[in-house]
């Protein structure tokens, strides 16, 4: 029988997945309904946009900054408490203050604050992504999380003909939304830390890691400009319920298909960045623009999960918190920078740039693509895959993959037991049936088989 130990650590992924969905998803209404202010204070939607989208994202990427720095210097702080439970307070205060201000200067200042704090909880949470979640189901994770936020923000505003997040009276929602958040986080334990020598620090590089960042930067600035593109109304005639579950579902199908190929997930987002292009050459065609544009929103999510995971990895094998964070901090800044670049490019110039970057960005893409999946595959990677084929090949569980992984690192059944939260008994038990089904009388005998597998990356 399962102990207690045993049930929390079976949701330990699904609470990881919900604190950060629900994050998402009380930040992200507030978002909107701070933005919807500033238009009924009287700012035009081309202004707002170029605020929200941003001036405010360059504060998003400022507090993704900060926590990126602090947990850097102090590496104790990325399981801890109070920083989130304080960043959400803040945010909160500021939310009732844009929302109920009639100061069109008190509106944008408060929410520069609230986005600065955005950026610290994203910050936040994303680090427990990497530190708390495996990398084999690290996309799943965050992609449904993800999906979560942005379904569960549009069906919030649906209420009141679609316009609820226009009332100061939203901000209730948001407020009972921010303390379920809070609740959860005062429930947070802490993550495992790993041992000394765990964490591999060799095959990235400065040379890579900056290439990586290089090429988030480019795909995100290619994505918001490919959303400027003068295609003749198609972009309006698709139903926000539509884009939201496109949306919702390409994050789902990226983290599944991202864990299980790392490689397919990455070229897969740029899939994204090409369909601007594709409907523009469509000419004009209602129906043609249409389609495309629904595509466009389902590819959209493993772009926006390929982000994250690119560093999260780094991050992950490294035990660098810095590292967790700074995919969602490159890509804010990308998209600031997309922004600009459409206000100030329209038409036949706008269209040019985004040629331009995206010729770039397929260039600076493959190139990484060489050196982080192909030529120089991660070692954590590489593991990842083969035990993903052993596990297949013998049938082994979910359970007993778990304790396979720690059973090839060299770990004692008492050591399992303490990183799993699970009994001895219990992983006494699942060690026999993981002999029995491999054929295997020893742990020797065991490693020495899953050492000598079949290589599965090519």
């Amino acid at each position: 029988m399962r102990s207690d130990k045993t049930a929390r650590a079976g949701g330990k992924h699904l609470y990881i997945a919900a604190l950060i969905g629900l994050g998402f998803l009380w930040t992200g209404t507030a978002y909107i309904a701070q933005a919807y202010r500033l238009l009924a204070l009287g700012l035009s939607g081309e202004t707002v946009n170029l605020l929200t989208c941003g001036a405010y994202y360059v504060c998003q990427a400022a507090g993704i900054g900060a926590v990126a720095l602090l947990f850097h210097k102090r590496t104790a702080l990325s399981g801890g408490k109070a920083l989130p439970l304080c960043a959400t307070l803040f945010a909160l205060i500021c939310t009732a203050a844009a929302l109920y201000s009639s100061a069109l200067w008190l509106v944008i200042a408060t929410g520069t604050l609230l986005n600065i704090s955005i950026g610290v909880l994203s910050g936040c949470y994303l680090t427990r992504l990497a530190t708390d979640i495996p990398q084999q189901r690290r996309g799943l994770v965050f992609g449904g999380a993800y999906a979560f936020g942005s379904l569960g923000t549009w069906l919030i505003s649906l209420p009141m003909g679609g316009r609820f997040l226009w009332h100061s009276g939203s901000f209730f929602a948001v407020a009972l939304l921010a303390l379920l958040s809070l609740l959860l986080i005062k429930r947070l334990e802490p993550p495992v830390k790993a041992k000394n020598g765990e964490y591999e620090r060799t095959g990235f590089g400065k040379k890579l890691i900056l290439l990586a960042v290089a090429v988030l930067l480019l795909l995100s600035m290619e994505n918001t400009l490919g959303f400027a593109f003068p295609l003749g109304g198609a972009q309006n005639s698709v139903y926000i319920e539509f884009t939201r579950v496109f949306y919702g579902v390409g994050l789902i199908v990226a983290g599944f298909v991202s864990d299980k190929n790392r490689r397919w997930g990455a070229v897969c987002c740029l899939a994204a960045l090409a369909f601007p292009f594709a409907a523009l050459a469509l000419g004009g065609s209602m129906g043609g623009e249409t389609a495309m544009w629904m595509l466009a929103y389902f590819f959209l999510g493993f772009w926006s999960v390929y982000r994250i995971l690119v560093f999260s990895d780094i991050s992950g094998r490294t035990g660098l918190p810095v590292f967790a964070v700074s995919g969602l901090l490159v890509g804010r800044l990308g998209e600031a920078a997309g922004t600009m670049g459409a206000a100030l490019c329209t038409g036949t110039p706008l269209i040019v740039l985004s040629g331009a970057v995206f010729v770039l960005v397929i260039a600076l893409f493959f190139l990484l693509y060489e050196k982080l999946y192909v030529s120089a595959v991660p070692a954590e990677l590489l593991e990842q895959q083969r035990l993903a084929e052993y596990v297949r090949r013998f049938g082994l569980s979910a359970r007993e993959q778990d304790i396979l992984s720690l059973i090839v690192k060299g770990m004692s059944n008492a050591e399992i037991a303490n990183a799993l939260y699970i009994t001895g008994s219990t992983v006494k038990f699942h060690v026999g049936n993981i002999f029995k089904k491999t054929g295997k009388g020893s742990r020797l005998e065991l490693i020495a088989d899953y050492k000598l597998g079949r290589e599965t990356v090519r």
